[in-house]
């Protein structure tokens, strides 16, 4: 009875000790668990008075299923023709695309149009793990 005891304390503490996560690289940096792409979108020309706009960030381009993230952009969220965005909690994996789109009312022909975004790679690890990305946008 003894021996059944002492081996399953033995146990668990080997599992306590197995399960134990370490958060830190051997220079003693905190590894970052997520990433994030955030930046700025300069507006230029007049927003338009229906429909809506989209922001939108891609793991392909041009875009195939679901985004890994997006926004619905209203002209009060803009400041001097500027938004400030942010994806935040993103997994670590290469983004093709982040993209301002504008869709009209009941989205005719299933037709948008593309006002502006950044088209290049962006891939983010735990050593880069935060983005900046500025462009513009058209109407």
């Amino acid at each position: 009875m003894n021996r059944i005891i002492l081996t399953i304390l033995s146990s668990l503490i080997l599992i306590i000790n197995i399960a134990c996560e370490d958060n830190e690289s051997t220079e003693g940096e905190v590894l970052a668990e997520y990433a994030s792409i955030y930046g700025k979108i300069t507006f230029s020309g007049t927003w338009p008075d229906s429909g809506s706009v989209l922001l939108s960030l891609n793991t392909t381009y041009p875009p195939q299923g679901p985004p890994a993230g997006f926004e619905y952009l209203s002209l009060e969220t803009l400041s001097n023709n500027e938004y400030v965005y942010s994806f935040t909690n993103l997994s670590f994996t290469n983004y093709e695309a982040i993209s301002v789109t504008y869709w009209p009312d009941d989205y005719p022909n299933g037709s948008y149009s593309t006002l502006g975004g950044y088209f290049e790679d962006m891939n983010v690890t735990q050593d880069n793990s935060d983005l900046e990305i500025n462009f513009n946008a058209d109407f």
